[in-house]
C-alpha cells in the first residue's frame, strides 16, 4: 500500500497545540523547517535548529558545516560543538581551515605608565578592566578609556562578578598585600575591604552565583569568603608551606582548582572543601590553571616551561605542552573548549589546539614578558597585558 502524501516522515517537525494554524499560515517540517528556523531572530530557536539538522544526512550536516564557516557568535560555536568530534574529512578540513584563531591580529595596542598584570574582560561582554595605576575601565572593541577610574594604586589581580556589577582586586607582594578590595564596577564606589589575617592574598577567583571568593594564600591555604556578611566560611590547607597562586572554578561551581609554588595542581570539592585529587607532574612552581566549561579538563601552566592538560574524569595527564622558552605565566580556555592561549615570560602568546595539543599559531608582538591572557565571553576577542606597559587586544579585522 502506497503511504499516505500527507503523512509526516521520521524526521519531520510537527509544531502546533490542540488549535488549528491561523489561515494561511504555512508548518513547515524537515529540512526546509531547519532552514526556516535557522533564520529565526532567536538564538535559541537557531541553535535547536542545527542540532536538528544532523538528523537530515549529508545536505544536514552541509548545514552545520557553514554555520561553522559563515555565522559567529553563539550560533558559530554551536556548530563547533556539534562537528568537533564526527570523524568525516571534509568536517575535519573545516574545522581546521574556518579555525578564527588562525586569523587573529592585534586590533588596538594601548599604552601605559607600568607593566600591566592582570585584565579581566566584564561577563557582559562589552568591557574589561586592567591593573594599572589607578585600575582602568576600557571598551572591548574601541580600546577608549572609560570615564570611571578606580583608585586602587597597588593591584596585582582581578576578578568580576557573573553579573558585571562587582570588580574584586587583590594587592601586590608589599605592604597591603593582604588586602582584598571590593568595588562597584559601574561607578568605581569602594563597597568593602576584606582582610586577611596574616597571609599576603596571591591569587582570586569569584564563583559563579557572585556570593563567594576565593582566595589562596603565601603560606598554602584557600580562604573563601561571603561577600554579604564578609566572613571566611571555610579554608582548605594541602598544599605545602609554598603560597598559592593559581585558582580556577567550574562553571557549575562545584570544583576549584589551585596551583602552587610547591609544584602541585589540587582539585576541591568547592561546597565542601573535600580535597578531590592532586596531580604532580610539574617540575617547577605551577603559575597558572584553568578549567573547561564542561569541567572535564584541566590546564596548568609552570615554571617549568610546560603546560599540561589532565583529564578530571580519569585523572590522566593527556598532553604535555611544550614550546614555550620561559616561564608560563596564564593559561585560558576558549568558550567552545576548542582552544587554549597561553602567555609567558619569553614574550609569546601560543594558540593551542586543545584537543590534539597542536601549536597553531604564535603571537610576538609583545616587547617583554606576556603577564595575563583573557579571552572574551562569545570567543572572538582576546585581551593581553605584557610587563612592556602595553594592553592589547586581538580579534578578527572585518
Amino acid at each position: 500500500m502506497a503511504k499516505k502524501q500527507n503523512q509526516p516522515r521520521e524526521y519531520d517537525a510537527v509544531l502546533g497545540t490542540q488549535n488549528s494554524a491561523p489561515v494561511g499560515s504555512v508548518i513547515l517540517g524537515g529540512l526546509e523547517g531547519v532552514k526556516s528556523r535557522l533564520k529565526s531572530v532567536d538564538i535559541e530557536v537557531q541553535i535547536a535548529a542545527l542540532k536538528e539538522a544532523l538528523n537530515y544526512g549529508e545536505a544536514g550536516l552541509d548545514l552545520v558545516i557553514q554555520a561553522w564557516q559563515y555565522e559567529s557568535g553563539k550560533l558559530k560555536w554551536a556548530a563547533y560543538s556539534l562537528l568537533r568530534h564526527r570523524e568525516e574529512v571534509r568536517v575535519k578540513q573545516a574545522l581546521q581551515e574556518h579555525n578564527p584563531w588562525l586569523n587573529i591580529t592585534c586590533l588596538h595596542s594601548l599604552q601605559q605608565n607600568r607593566g600591566i598584570t592582570s585584565v579581566a574582560i566584564n561577563p557582559n561582554g562589552r568591557t574589561f578592566v586592567s591593573t594599572g595605576n589607578p585600575i582602568n575601565i576600557w571598551d572591548l572593541y574601541s580600546g577608549q578609556l572609560q570615564p570611571i577610574s578606580i583608585k586602587d594604586f597597588n593591584t596585582q589581580s582581578l576578578v568580576i562578578s557573573p553579573d558585571g556589577t562587582t570588580l574584586i582586586s587583590r594587592g601586590g607582594t608589599y605592604a597591603g598585600g593582604r588586602k582584598i578590595e571590593v568595588w562597584n564596577l559601574y561607578t568605581g564606589y569602594h563597597k568593602k575591604t576584606l582582610k586577611e589575617s596574616t597571609d599576603s592574598v596571591f591569587s582570586l577567583v569569584i564563583s559563579p552565583d557572585g556570593k563567594t571568593v576565593a582566595c589562596g594564600s603565601e603560606y598554602s591555604g584557600i580562604n573563601v569568603w561571603d561577600l554579604q556578611t564578609e566572613r571566611i566560611i571555610s579554608t582548605m590547607s594541602g598544599h605545602s608551606h609554598y603560597l598559592v597562586q593559581a585558582l580556577a572554578i567550574s562553571a557549575d561551581g562545584k570544583t576549584l582548582v589551585s596551583g602552587s609554588n610547591d609544584k602541585n595542581i589540587k582539585v576541591w570539592n568547592f561546597e565542601t572543601g573535600e580535597l578531590i585529587h592532586t596531580f604532580k607532574k610539574h617540575s617547577d612552581g605551577v603559575e597558572s590553571v584553568a578549567i573547561s566549561p564542561d569541567g572535564q579538563t584541566i590546564v596548568s601552566g609552570s615554571k617549568d616551561k610546560t603546560i599540561k592538560v589532565w583529564n578530571l574524569q580519569t585523572k590522566q595527564l593527556q598532553f604535555t605542552l611544550e614550546g614555550h622558552s620561559d616561564w608560563v605565566y596564564c593559561v585560558a580556555i576558549s568558550p567552545d573548549e576548542s582552544t587554549l592561549i597561553s602567555c609567558g615570560r619569553d614574550k609569546t602568546i601560543r594558540i593551542w589546539n586543545l584537543q590534539t595539543g597542536e601549536c597553531l599559531r604564535i603571537l610576538k608582538e609583545h616587547t617583554d614578558g606576556v603577564y595575563c591572557v583573557a579571552i572574551s565571553p562569545d570567543g572572538n576577542t582576546l585581551v593581553s597585558s605584557s610587563r612592556d606597559k602595553t594592553i592589547k587586544i586581538w580579534g578578527i579585522k572585518s
